[in-house]
């Protein structure tokens, strides 16, 4: 049973390409709401960011437009590039 409820832990591999004038780049982490989205992360640059999310692309797309939309000045209809990756493992190691 164990085993069962490990595969709903499993998470998606988002990459999410920022291309803004370098002062509209932000830490994602520092982005109030996108926490609820999944674990993310970036790089140096802020100008791409790597999402483990449960969400499917969909869903995600949009909730990550409406944050990006009131919580920053990124434009995420032009400024912003979202890629599915590959499905990943469990989103904790029990």
């Amino acid at each position: 049973m164990k085993e069962f409820m490990n595969f709903f832990d499993w998470y998606t591999n988002y990459f999410i390409e920022i291309k803004t004038a370098s002062e509209n780049l932000i830490d994602p982490r520092e982005i109030k709401g996108i926490d609820k989205l999944g674990k993310v992360s970036t790089n140096g640059n802020n100008d791409a960011w790597h999402l483990k999310s449960k969400m499917d692309e969909e869903d995600l797309n949009r909730h990550l437009s409406e944050i990006l939309k009131s919580e920053t000045n990124i434009d995420p209809e032009t400024e912003m590039t979202l890629t599915k990756g590959i499905d990943g493992g469990p989103m904790q190691m029990l």
